[in-house]
C-alpha cells in the first residue's frame, strides 16, 4: 500500500497526488478525485487514497483542518483557495461513505492491526465535512 500510518497523508500515493495538485490553480483535480470514487464500480486502493487526501484538503479549505501537518507549499495552496469548493462537500461525504463500505482500501486496512484507527480517522474527516 505504500503507507506508513493511517493518517490521510501518510502514504506515497497521496503525497505524489499532492505534488500534482500544487501545480494547479483551480479545484479540478480535487473534484475529479472525489467524483472518480462515485463513478467507478470497482474502487481500488489508489483511487480511494487519493480521494481521501483530496477531501482532507477540501475540509482544510473550509477552515476545518485535521491534526496532520501540511508542508508550507500545501498550506499556501490551501490558503489561496480558502472558502472554495463548498459545492463539493456533499459529494465528498458520499465518497467517504463508499470508501468506508466498498473499497479495496478498506479491505487492505481490515487486514492490518490499525483498521479501527483508520476508520476513526475517516469518520473524523466525515464529521469535519458536515459541520
Amino acid at each position: 500500500m505504500g503507507a506508513w500510518g493511517y493518517g490521510n497523508f501518510e502514504n506515497d500515493i497521496v503525497l505524489d497526488w499532492v505534488e500534482d495538485l500544487l501545480d494547479t490553480q483551480d479545484l479540478r483535480l480535487i473534484s475529479e478525485s472525489i467524483n472518480t470514487v462515485l463513478d467507478d464500480s470497482y474502487l481500488d486502493a489508489a483511487t480511494a487514497s487519493i480521494a481521501v487526501g483530496a477531501i482532507e484538503i477540501l475540509a482544510a479549505m473550509q477552515n476545518r483542518p485535521g491534526t496532520e501537518d501540511y508542508d508550507d507549499e500545501l498550506e499556501d495552496w490551501i490558503n489561496q483557495h480558502k472558502g472554495q469548493g463548498t459545492n463539493l462537500l456533499v459529494t465528498a461525504n458520499e465518497a467517504l461513505g463508499k470508501i468506508l463500505t466498498i473499497s479495496e482500501l478498506k479491505e487492505l486496512w481490515q487486514e492490518s492491526e490499525n483498521y479501527e484507527d483508520w476508520v476513526k480517522t475517516i469518520k473524523e474527516l466525515e464529521e469535519r465535512l458536515i459541520l
